[in-house]
C-alpha cells in the first residue's frame, strides 16, 4: 500500500518589538513567506520578542495586522490579532473564509502595529528594521471559480426567438435547438434552464462530430406550464452537446452552462 505523509501545524513567525533601553540588537535575518488559503479558516501565529530574544508580555494589547496588495496602495484585510499566550508574546491572525472571499489569489505584504503607551509602533520582521513581511493568498484548497457561460437559441428556427414571446398556437408542437457547446473533454457539465410557462419536452443531445450524429443523453418530458429554473448534470465524454426543445407553448428565458 502506498502512503503519503501529511502535516498539520500552525504557521508561526517571530517578530521583534524594541522595548526598554537594552543595547543588544537581536533581529531575525529574514522573514519567511506566509500563506493564506482561500475557502477555509486560517491561523497564523506571531511571537513577539524583544531585542534580547525574550518574550514580550502583550497582555491587553490591541495589535493590528494589515494585509496590503503588492503595490502597497490598498489594504485588503485589517484585523486585530487574537491574544493566545500573551505572557509569552504569542498572538494569532485568525481569518474565516469570508475574510478572503472577495480577494483574488495574489502576492501581498503584511504589517503589524502595536500600541505602547501613547504611541503606535511598527513591529519588525527582519534585520533591516523592515516592517513588511511577504504573505501569499492562494486558492489551493478548493477549485477555482468558473463562471457560467450563456447558451443561445439561434434564430431561423420554428421557435426563432423565444425571449420575444413568439409562441405558436397551443397544440402545434415545434422543435428547435440551442447553439452547440464544445465541452473540451470536461467529464462533468451542468446546465441551468429558465422555463416560462413552458409545455413540452427538453432533451440534452451529445455528438462526437460537430452538428452531426446527435444522440440523447438525458431528457425531461411532459412538462406542463412550467415556470421555474431547472438544473441538469451531464456526465461522461461528449465532445459536443446541445439542447433540443419540443414545445407547443411557453418560452425559454435563458440557458447557462458550466
Amino acid at each position: 500500500m502506498y502512503s503519503t505523509a501529511v502535516f498539520y501545524y500552525t504557521q508561526r513567525q517571530i517578530v521583534v518589538l524594541l522595548t526598554g533601553t537594552s543595547p543588544r540588537r537581536y533581529m531575525p535575518v529574514y522573514a519567511k513567506t506566509l500563506t493564506l488559503h482561500k475557502g477555509v479558516d486560517n491561523q497564523i501565529q506571531f511571537q513577539f520578542l524583544n531585542q534580547e530574544q525574550k518574550p514580550v508580555d502583550i497582555t491587553g494589547k490591541s495589535i493590528t495586522c494589515r494585509i496590503l496588495n503588492y503595490q502597497a496602495n490598498e489594504i485588503l484585510v485589517q484585523k486585530a490579532l487574537t491574544l493566545q499566550l500573551p505572557l509569552t508574546g504569542i498572538a494569532a491572525l485568525i481569518l474565516n473564509p469570508a475574510d478572503l472571499e472577495n480577494i483574488d489569489p495574489q502576492k501581498c505584504y503584511y504589517t503589524l502595529e502595536i500600541p505602547v503607551g501613547d504611541f503606535d509602533f511598527p513591529v519588525f520582521v527582519d534585520s533591516n528594521a523592515g516592517a513588511r513581511g511577504d504573505i501569499n493568498i492562494v486558492n489551493s484548497i478548493l477549485p477555482s471559480f468558473v463562471p457560467s457561460m450563456p447558451i443561445t437559441i439561434p434564430t431561423g428556427q420554428p421557435f426563432p426567438n423565444l425571449q420575444q414571446g413568439n409562441n405558436p398556437p397551443p397544440g402545434n408542437t415545434q422543435t428547435y435547438y440551442s447553439s452547440t457547446l464544445e465541452t473540451n473533454d470536461n467529464p462533468i457539465l451542468t446546465f441551468q434552464v429558465r422555463y416560462n410557462d413552458y409545455s413540452g419536452n427538453m432533451t440534452i443531445l451529445g455528438s462526437s462530430i460537430v452538428d452531426n450524429d446527435w444522440y440523447p443523453i438525458t431528457a425531461e418530458t411532459n412538462m406542463a406550464n412550467v415556470t421555474d429554473t431547472k438544473g441538469y448534470v451531464v456526465r461522461g465524454f461528449h465532445p459536443y452537446v446541445r439542447l433540443q426543445f419540443e414545445s407547443d407553448y411557453g418560452e425559454i428565458g435563458n440557458i447557462l452552462s458550466r
